[in-house]
């Protein structure tokens, strides 16, 4: 069993979310909870788009030897999150409004690696919805779904 450390990761308030991403992916071994626990971390990100890898281990898992569809949607959720994260301005922050997904196949325990796209779409000031899509490394296509992010003004 995998032993997750609590969260490790100040939110630098004088910091955009590029920044912050950018920080998440040099440590991401070390940020602690669900992060750590889910294995998955940004590889690539630019304004609006975000590319996140996931490293499989049993813990992911359903009990037929797939990989349980709570991780793809989790891996869209956190895509989602991190596409937004690019265009954050200082002390903005996000909150994932809404989540849809379409499972289009199984995806073995032993891929070993997931990998998914996020990209945002649509944006105005106050919100961004994200298309990201969950595939294995090979290019086989797992999951695709949709994001809503609230972007909250700082405090």
């Amino acid at each position: 069993m995998t032993v997750v450390a609590p969260v490790d990761f100040e939110l630098d308030p004088t910091a955009s979310g590029l920044e912050l991403l950018r920080r998440w992916a040099r440590k991401a071994d070390t940020v602690g909870g669900f992060p750590q626990r889910l294995s998955a971390r940004p590889v690539e990100f630019e304004d609006g788009l975000v590319r996140i890898v996931c490293d499989l281990d049993p813990g992911h898992a359903n009990f037929i030897g797939l990989v349980h569809g709570g991780v793809l949607a989790s891996l869209v959720d956190v895509a989602g999150g991190s596409a937004v994260m690019t265009i954050l301005e200082p002390g903005q922050s996000l909150l994932t409004t809404d989540l849809s997904m379409r499972f289009l196949n199984a995806a073995p325990i032993d891929c070993a690696r997931l990998e998914t796209v996020g990209r945002i779409v649509f944006r105005d000031a106050r919100k961004a919805v994200v298309e990201a899509t969950v595939s294995t490394a090979d290019g086989l296509v797992i999951a695709q779904g949709t994001v809503g992010v609230a972007i909250r003004a700082g405090r």
